[in-house]
Order: structure tokens, then C-alpha cells, then sequence
């Protein structure tokens, strides 16, 4: 875990973006000066979607490369299968604190390293740092973004994969699949639709920082 101290130049163009992030429940409400109507609007559009709907729009969209993924992002957590299972998705990615976001940043043409943010803008926390590549999407036919945990942390994150596909050049639509990494075992995976939306600048060089 880091912490990360907060800045006034920092928090002068973000502070009103995070306080009402850290109020939500898994930051339902986005807010950020890189969106445009448009992409406000396709957020709306896409919250009231069952993942069998989300996962229609996923496979129409293709992955960034690592380069394109370069800064920071608030988060949205999209609908989970009904209302029982969106209320226990949501308190499970917020058990560490209130889960605002994520941040990344390439490597090389073909390594990217990212984390997970949390708290609030007077004390935000880098946790569950993750590994970031182009490969076989687990929901879609060809490629995504991929999110692996498993060199940098230990436990049940480790079960965790995430992937990202590009919905507006400010907004990614992400899956998590939670379960066995081996194919032959996907049936007993679950699916965990997201939006990230870009707030800023990833915030730290990670490759020198392998912790949980």
C-alpha cells in the first residue's frame, strides 16, 4: 500500500471530482473535465444495462494499445445482475476503503504497470498494484487490455483478471472475471462489468514498487 499525500495543485482542478466520488458507492456518479456531453451521456446510457446487454456493446469494441493508456480514472461500477448482487459487488470492491479509481501507465510498447485508488482527495491510497498487457480477452472474441494481479499481490486478488476496451477516447468499458485462470475451468467465473472514465495524469512510477 502507498499512501499519497494530497496537493493543493492537485486537488484544485480534481477536488470537486473526488468528494463526490468518495460519497458514492463505488463512484456511481462521474464527474471530470475531460468528458464531453456525449461521453456523460453514453454513461447514462449504459448504467441501466444487464451484463448480457453490456457484454453485446464489449464485443463491438476493440482494445487500446498500452501507449493510449496513460493516466488516471475514476470508476463506475455498472450493473452486477440484479440488486442483491450489485449491492454485494460493490461492498466487496470497497472493502479496503471507497474504491475511486484506477490509474496506468505503459512500460513499453507492449508492458504497462497500473493500481487501484482509494479513500478520498485528503487521503488517497495506492493499492492492489497489477501488471497491464495485450491478450485473449476472457469475454470476447480477440484481444483486450488485460489487468493481472498476480505477480504483485497476494490472496484472493489473485483470482481477479480485468480487461479494458475503448468506449470514447476518454472512457473504457471493462470486465473483471473473478475465478480460475485455466480455460477449462471458466465456467465458474464471474463477470464484474465497470466503466473507467479519465480524471487526469496516473499519479507514480511503479516499476520499482511490488506490494498489496
Amino acid at each position: 500500500m502507498i499512501k499519497v499525500p494530497s496537493s493543493k495543485s492537485r486537488l484544485s482542478n480534481d477536488d470537486a471530482i473526488y468528494r463526490q466520488l468518495s460519497r458514492d458507492a463505488c463512484c456511481d456518479q462521474p464527474r471530470s473535465e475531460y468528458l464531453c456531453q456525449a461521453e456523460f451521456d453514453r454513461i447514462e446510457q449504459l448504467r441501466p444495462l444487464e451484463r448480457f446487454e453490456l457484454k453485446r456493446v464489449y464485443r463491438q469494441l476493440a482494445p487500446p494499445t498500452i501507449s493510449e493508456v496513460d493516466a488516471e480514472y475514476g470508476a463506475v461500477m455498472l450493473s452486477q445482475g440484479g440488486g442483491l448482487s450489485t449491492t454485494i459487488v460493490r461492498r466487496a470492491f470497497s472493502s479496503q476503503g471507497p474504491w475511486i479509481g484506477k490509474g496506468f501507465r505503459p512500460l513499453t510498447v507492449t508492458q504497462g504497470e497500473g493500481y487501484n485508488v482509494f479513500g478520498d482527495p485528503y487521503d488517497r491510497q495506492i493499492k492492489l498494484l497489477m501488471d497491464t498487457y495485450i491478450a485473449q480477452s476472457n469475454v470476447a472474441e480477440g484481444t483486450a487490455y488485460i489487468l493481472d494481479y498476480r505477480q504483485r499481490n497476494r490472496g484472493a486478488i489473485c483470482w481477479l483478471r480485468g480487461e479494458l476496451r475503448v468506449l470514447s477516447e476518454n472512457v473504457l468499458l471493462g470486465f473483471g472475471t473473478f475465478g480460475p485462470w485455466r480455460n477449462s475451468l471458466r465456467r465458474f467465473r464471474r463477470s464484474i462489468p465497470f466503466l473507467l472514465y479519465r480524471t487526469g495524469a496516473s499519479v507514480l512510477p511503479l516499476s520499482s514498487t511490488h506490494a498489496a
